[in-house]
């Protein structure tokens, strides 16, 4: 089958290979599902002017399509069967029959290729909305990997793709997809070719359904989901306890909440939002707690631009004094806890004052992105100048045996204390990208105009130009004995910078004060790695993504790292993350040893590999 997907423009760096795909359409948005397909393949989504667009990366090829069967060709009886066909009611029955895609793989997975280590677009699927997708959201993938009986209404969705798309006109769409990427024939189908419309989503013709999610009166700016397996009512049947939990922000007014809830089963098309919640300021992201935990799982983290992150519980319904038939349009859940973020220094920072224009000084510092961590009992944020912190609200971190709380468990009340904090310096290359910025005087009369400009929810001032993200995933240890980690990848202005392992790397800090020495600096696995000539082309980072890989390697980073541009992905992936053959370990490690001794003098690659050696092997040795 010919790939329709472009193929990459590779360049390779003293870090990783780069991959450029160059894309036809612009690009908002794009996430890597958390659990492979059948067949072994790594699916990606994003986003584009007219819908999502699905790509199956890698795993086992399509075994080739069968010719076909001899019993059609002619033989003494095929007049007989001729006459068959012309008369008989069943034939034209069959020929109505909707279409059963059953596709075939290879047995093994090819080996990839040392000169060109990333494995190849297998398949790709487009699901046309007739709209911009402008954020999607996946389920988290502690949920999708969940087994035993408490977890056997996910059954259904686990051999499937879930998402949420946030589009241009105003929507929340929810769709399932078959995870298994569609064969050859299912897409050469005749009927594709005569009728262009069964390819929009929601037709059925992948096996795919759409669930209307409607409420905004604006387009949403973020959405989030997770699964509900208690349900709304105690009465309900356990087969029809689980459900989806949709939750979307717009900038409605000051800025608006709502929540969905979706049945697994349900046969309905569109419902309405349960919970309209207003907020204080428009909201940056919001994120569901990716924990387990009944008591955990309903908490919702939302990250407010004016300093502000806060946990929302939808269960902790409050009474309503309404009357009865509305009290599903009054119900709302309670705010369980207030992170507030520290104040700007202008005196440390002589760019303050043009952050700000005539209010220098004034407020808290602006939320970026917020992410829960350490399996939803912390939260990372990143903000406008340049730095990050985690708040341990559970006590999870080293030193912090009660959390910020004085107590495990969120009860409520407000916290500004950070556990752990640091830098990064996309804010100051973002300051000098870009014309200089003409600031008012502080004189200036109050007219509409300036009074536009003072707006803080206008979302034109000039903190609107420092964009950026954060990506949490977790990751396979390296250590089978150990739990799982998580990457974090964060992303500012011009600025990307990785945490591979974020326990080692609290632990190695925890002592630390902020801002105090170098990030990147330390021994392997405690240090934050700075990627470097990122090449976009020109163009602007639209978001920021992380991809597990497929096998665990010692040296290089624990992902791949997808970053957006308008109209190109790039893809970064590590050398060694090539599924090498023992021979190749070897020989690596003879040209290492070669190069030690040719003058003592190692390349990039080789004291990487030094230092991981070196950290993996020095516990083990017994000096005494």
């Amino acid at each position: 089958m010919a790939e329709i997907f472009p193929k990459p423009r590779v360049s390779k760096s003293s870090q990783n290979f780069q991959l450029s795909y160059g894309l036809p359409h612009r690009v908002y948005t794009a996430k890597a599902y958390p659990i492979l397909s059948a067949n072994g393949s790594t699916v990606i989504l994003y986003g584009h002017d007219n819908g999502v667009k699905i790509i199956w990366r890698g795993g086992r090829k399509f075994k080739p399509q069968q010719p076909a069967s001899a019993s059609h060709s002619k033989t003494n009886g095929s007049v007989n069967a001729a006459v068959i066909s012309l008369d008989s009611d069943d034939e034209g029955d069959s020929a109505k029959q909707p279409f059963e895609d059953r596709p075939e793989f290879e047995a093994d997975e090819d080996e990839l290729n040392p000169s060109h280590p990333y494995p190849g677009t297998l398949q790709e699927l487009d699901l046309w909305f007739g709209s911009e997708v402008l954020d999607l959201a996946l389920l988290p993938s502690t949920i999708l990997k969940a087994d035993g009986p408490s977890w056997r209404g996910m059954d259904p969705l686990k051999h499937k793709i879930v998402f949420a798309a946030s589009c241009a006109d105003n929507s929340i769409r929810l769709v399932t997809l078959p995870l298994t990427p569609p064969s050859p024939a299912s897409k050469a189908r005749p009927e594709l070719r005569n009728d262009f419309t069964l390819a929009n989503a929601g037709k059925g013709t992948w096996g795919e359904t759409v669930v209307i999610l409607s409420g905004h009166q604006k387009p949403s700016e973020g959405v989030s989901i997770t699964v509900d397996f208690a349900g709304a009512k105690a009465d309900l049947k356990a087969s029809a306890d689980t459900q989806i939990i949709v939750a979307s922000h717009s900038r409605e007014v000051t800025g608006l909440l709502l929540l969905w809830r979706v049945p697994v089963k349900s046969p309905n098309s569109q419902f309405e939002p349960f919970q309209s919640i207003s907020l204080a300021s428009p909201a940056k992201s919001i994120s569901f707690n990716p924990s387990l935990s009944r008591q955990y799982s309903s908490h919702l983290l939302v990250a407010e631009s004016v300093g502000v992150c806060r946990i929302y519980d939808y269960k902790l319904v409050l009474k309503s004094n309404e009357e009865p038939s509305e009290a599903n349009s009054a119900e709302h859940g309670k705010w369980l806890l207030s992170l507030y973020a520290g104040f700007p220094s202008v005196k440390n920072d002589p760019q303050a004052p043009q952050q700000t224009g005539t209010h220098a000084g004034f407020g808290r510092k602006t939320v970026i992105d917020a992410q829960w961590v350490s399996g939803g009992r912390a939260v990372i944020v990143l903000l406008n100048d340049g730095e990050w912190a985690i708040w341990d609200i559970e006590g999870v971190g080293p030193n912090a045996p009660q959390g910020i709380l004085g107590r495990q468990g969120i009860k409520g009340g407000s916290i500004s204390e950070y556990s752990l904090t640091g830098y990064i310096d996309g804010a100051a290359k973002t300051r000098t990208s870009g014309p200089p910025q003409i600031t008012s005087s502080r004189f200036a009369p109050m007219t509409p105009g300036s009074r536009k400009a003072a707006d803080p929810f206008s979302g034109r001032g000039s903190d609107s130009r420092v964009r950026g993200q954060i990506s949490v995933v977790e990751v396979r240890s390296s250590s089978p004995t150990t739990p799982s980690e998580e990457s974090i990848l964060l992303w500012l202005g011009d600025t990307y910078a990785v945490v591979p392992n974020l326990a080692k790397y609290w632990a190695a800090n925890a002592q630390k004060t902020g801002g105090s020495g170098s990030l990147f600096n330390g021994p392997p696995g405690s240090r934050m790695v700075k990627l470097e000539n990122i090449d976009l082309q020109g163009e602007r980072c639209s978001g920021i993504e992380q991809i597990v890989k497929t096998s665990t390697s010692s040296t290089g980073l624990s992902s791949e790292i997808l970053i957006l541009g308008e109209h190109r992905l790039i893809l970064l992936v590590s050398g060694n993350s090539v599924r090498e053959r023992p021979a190749e370990k070897s020989a690596k490690r003879l040209a290492l040893v070669e190069k030690s001794f040719n003058g003592g003098q190692l390349d990039v690659f080789g004291i990487d590999q030094a230092l991981t050696r070196m950290e993996s092997t020095g516990p083990q040795r017994k000096i005494f």
